[in-house]
């Protein structure tokens, strides 16, 4: 417990430090979409079951028919369930999937369910840094001022948490702007070759909202910029440009074998469950 207080001590030290706390904030505020506010239809009013009956011949019937459940009842809780599974984060890559078999764009409200999911409100959120600083910083002794030892891992770790958090905020209203999916689009193909390219392709690929396959700048954008300013943090003197672009490079790579687990998450859970059932 006390490292991990230690740990989010640092982060807001360097959240503080970097300004970000403003930035998350205005950045957040301005990916709120319109219809985020809307709650039940207006006029909508629970209904009032009145027996002015009573005693009738027909009353049983009518405190029957009364009792049943809804017929939409069901039907409700099922469209709550499928959504809930549509905006899911995957709790080792903290990313949410789109099938491009059926492809459906996310709505103003569940980009903005996305964002805070998946860097902050998940499990996701916080092991992805966990594995980044293990690959990319602690292997390197990067920063060397920080050590090799578990307390400069947990430095590692919080640098690592606060750049996600930032690049999660710089990519959400820029992907919203230029209508882009957030999301990791899964191959509709079969086949382990093929669907292991469709990995590798889309870390640099996202869809649109037609479903066609874009660029995906506001992905790239974030991972570059998060490592531009997470050097206002960083022990040390260094090429902010040549930082920038080895860091962010190293961040675009690592997300080759992270989206390859993730295209492969549904067979791999699916193996575990029945192996342990068997």
């Amino acid at each position: 417990m006390v490292a991990v207080g230690k740990i989010w001590g640092v982060c807001s030290l360097m959240a503080a430090r970097a300004g970000l706390v403003p930035l998350a904030l205005v950045l957040a505020l301005l990916t709120t979409p319109a219809s985020f506010a809307q709650g039940l239809t207006p006029g909508t009013t629970m209904p009032v079951m009145d027996n002015p009956g009573e005693g009738l011949p027909g009353l049983a019937a009518q405190n029957q028919s009364t009792s049943d459940p809804q017929p939409g009842a069901h039907a409700a809780d099922s469209t709550a369930k499928a959504d809930k599974d549509r905006l899911a984060v995957n709790p080792v890559t903290g990313l949410v999937t789109s099938s491009a078999s059926n492809y459906d764009p996310l709505t103003g409200p569940e980009r903005w369910k996305v964002y805070w999911k998946m860097n902050f409100y998940s499990v996701g959120a916080y092991f992805g840094p966990v594995f980044t600083a293990a690959v990319l910083d602690q292997t390197t002794n990067s920063p060397p001022q920080w050590g090799p030892n578990i307390s400069g891992y947990g430095l590692r770790v919080a640098s690592r948490t606060v750049s996600g958090m930032v690049q999660g905020t710089v990519q959400a209203p820029l992907a919203a702007l230029l209508h882009e999916d957030v999301r990791y689009i899964s191959s509709s193909q079969r086949g382990f070759g093929r669907r292991t390219l469709h990995a590798i392709l889309y870390s640099v690929l996202t869809y649109n909202e037609q479903g066609r396959p874009t660029p995906n700048i506001a992905n790239l954008t974030g991972y570059y910029a998060s490592t531009a300013i997470s050097s206002a943090w960083l022990p040390g003197k260094r090429s902010l440009a040549g930082y920038t672009f080895s860091n962010g490079t190293e961040q675009v790579a690592l997300s080759i074998p992270v989206n390859i687990l993730q295209e492969f998450w549904p067979n791999i859970t699916h193996w575990v469950l029945h192996r342990h059932s068997a």
